[in-house]
């Protein structure tokens, strides 16, 4: 152990009490896998891609139908699958994450026996114009993954063919991120067979979709058309292309001033589907849908659901904006205006990069889920709970989808930044007086920290367990929060805009965010990644008085965090004293403050919005 004395006043003797060390970023843990990306050069420790850095690409072409009264989705589709890196693939994955209701399906998920299927049905499938047996040992499953060993390997740098055939049906009651409601709404996501991703990290990713665990997926294009029965109405990650045929004059107008103005128009309300008289007479009731450059593609149908729509503008483009709801929605008909500041919001303020995609649709089901350019939202009572559900969801559009982030080993990435970010927002807009920024997401930070339920950041979200919410939302926004108050808004801010922009359309790791922080921060952050990403500890500081006019804050949990406190002196005048979280930088476990001319009455550490896991020793009075 050694000692450090510093005076920063002829009051006052500080002194650090440390175990000195010094690590760089580049010196962490790093799996192999994650080693040999950055030997091979797709990966540079500037935090950007590499010289040699490549990903795989899938473009889908779909035609499907719904059958509302069958809960049923059939389709077939054409994928041309980009091998974009050196290998030759002797075998081809493919996500069917419908099967995590087919029965004898391992999952982490609760499913009741209403909803329980047979899964996704593959009735054809050839790959580059061979024909695949179904049954052969060739064809094999690994809960949502259908494996493929082929005769005929996929070459490097060539472009493939994949054609599928295939059907199921949607759950009636239990919905996992998507689903039924009330008979005929319906939410539909990961409702196609798509091509898994082959990356420079992990060559295939293998990882099943059994429910906790999200996504990860290859960056395409999307042509989609989908026939539906009349008087639905359907909304998707993509552009609708013909609007001119589905609908009557007078709803197209309403849709052409929603896309040209900032105020909301009603472009389906209930005397339309009472009258129901929008949809032309002669349409084909075929929906056909553009996206270019997303991971996924979702897409709702109702026949009864209410329709808002507006727009806003971001830079030279208009963003679309679409609000569809139940007419007993409490607050349904305040989200497109919510839709719009924030929109504004991610886009000026935060990362302060333009909106990603020509619209977003946020659909009236249940909880709370993103997809590329689709959010599936339940009610809110309280205007506080639907600004932050409203502006996370949509805040996703940037973590994970503009990024490609892999949800499934790193959930934390997307899930901490966008419980982190949205508080700001919620703070500019909520009428509850009482609100306090960041207190929530410290609350339950400090009401888990240091348990059983708490695992290292760095541990893959797939084998967090029942540990899984704390690791992916508590634990990192409080990680992120502490880092933005370290560095400063503005500082966060260049950080996090570079970041997303490197990564625009690429599978960035854990690793290409803290170098890039490093870069642009103008230091090496290892000091705070350690313990907040890779160590078992937590953020718990303590006050311990040695005498009349010496004390010290000690660090118990290890963590990096500012230091705010008061002391009060026994002649009365009062003192607030701040150190920054780099006061722990080198190593030091205790701060110590000595006063040679003054006596203390009693000492508080300020926690109300610093985190702290036991604040039970927080306080000294004399």
């Amino acid at each position: 152990m050694k000692l450090k004395y510093y005076i920063i006043s002829t009051l006052v003797l500080i002194l650090f009490i440390f175990r000195g060390y010094s690590q760089s970023t580049a010196e962490l843990f790093m799996t192999k896998e994650l080693k040999k990306s950055y030997q091979n050069k797709t990966r540079d420790m500037s935090g950007k891609p590499g010289i040699n850095y490549w990903q795989n690409r899938a473009d889908y072409s779909i035609k499907a139908e719904i059958i509302p009264e069958e809960r049923a989705i059939k389709g077939k589709e054409i994928i041309s699958y980009f091998n974009k890196s050196n290998d030759s693939l002797k075998v081809l994955f493919i996500n069917l994450y419908q099967d995590i209701y087919k029965k004898g399906t391992a999952r982490d998920w609760d499913i009741g026996p209403e909803d329980i299927t047979d899964g996704v049905n593959i009735s054809s499938l050839k790959i580059n114009n061979i024909s695949i047996d179904l049954g052969s040992t060739a064809v094999f499953h690994n809960a949502s993954i259908m494996g493929v060993n082929l005769k005929n390997k996929i070459n490097p740098k060539s472009t493939n063919t994949i054609e599928i055939q295939w059907s199921f049906k949607l759950p009636a009651l239990r919905n996992i991120r998507m689903g039924t409601y009330n008979k005929t709404n319906f939410m539909v996501a990961y409702w196609y067979p798509k091509v898994a991703v082959y990356d420079d990290i992990y060559s295939w990713n293998t990882i099943p979709y059994v429910g906790n665990c999200e996504f990860y997926n290859n960056f395409g294009s999307f042509d989609v058309e989908i026939t539906a029965p009349e008087n639905f109405i359907l909304w998707s990650s993509g552009l609708l292309q013909n609007t001119d045929e589905l609908f009557t004059k007078n709803i197209q107008k309403r849709i052409e001033k929603a896309q040209s103005s900032d105020e909301i128009i009603h472009v389906i309300n209930a005397d339309d589907r009472k009258e129901n008289n929008f949809m032309n007479k002669n349409t084909s009731h075929i929906w056909k849908f553009k996206a270019e450059n997303l991971t996924d593609f979702a897409f709702a149908a109702s026949d009864t659901y209410l329709w808002d729509a507006t727009s806003i503008a971001v830079g030279n483009k208009r963003i679309w904006i679409n609000t569809v709801y139940k007419s007993t929605s409490p607050d349904f008909p305040k989200v497109a205006k919510i839709a719009q500041n924030t929109i504004d919001f991610f886009s000026n303020k935060t990362p302060a990069i333009a909106y990603p995609f020509p619209q977003i649709t946020i659909f009236n089901g249940s909880g709370g889920m993103e997809f590329p350019g689709m959010v599936n939202d339940g009610d809110s009572k309280e205007l506080t709970g639907t600004l932050y559900v409203t502006s996370h969801e949509i805040g996703h559009s940037y973590f994970p989808f503009y990024t490609g982030l892999n949800e499934q080993k790193y959930a934390w990435m997307d899930e901490g930044l966008i419980t982190y970010i949205p508080q700001k927002f919620v703070a500019k807009y909520t009428d509850d007086t009482n609100f306090i920024l960041f207190s929530n997401i410290i609350k339950s930070y400090n009401n888990l920290a240091g348990s059983s339920s708490e695992i290292p950041l760095m541990i893959s979200s797939t084998n967090a367990g029942q540990a899984y919410r704390f690791h992916a939302y508590n634990r990192s926004s409080v990680a992120f929060y502490m880092l933005d108050q370290y560095l400063g808004n503005d500082k966060f801010n260049n950080c996090l805009q570079a970041f997303s922009l490197r990564w625009n359309g690429k599978h960035p790791t854990p690793f290409d965010f803290f170098f890039t922080f490093n870069e642009i921060a103008g230091e090496d952050l290892a000091w705070f990644w350690k313990p907040w990403f890779f160590d078992l500890g937590y953020a718990d500081l303590a006050i311990e008085v040695q005498n009349s006019k010496l004390f010290s804050v000690r660090n118990k949990g290890g963590f990096p965090v500012p230091i705010h406190f008061t002391v009060e002196f026994k002649d009365g005048s009062v003192e607030n004293f701040n150190e920054k979280a780099s006061i722990w930088k080198d190593g030091n476990t205790t701060y110590k403050m000595q006063f040679d001319k003054k006596e203390i009455r009693s000492v508080k550490l300020d926690t109300k919005l610093t985190p702290d896991a036991f604040p039970g020793d927080n306080f000294y009075n004399e």
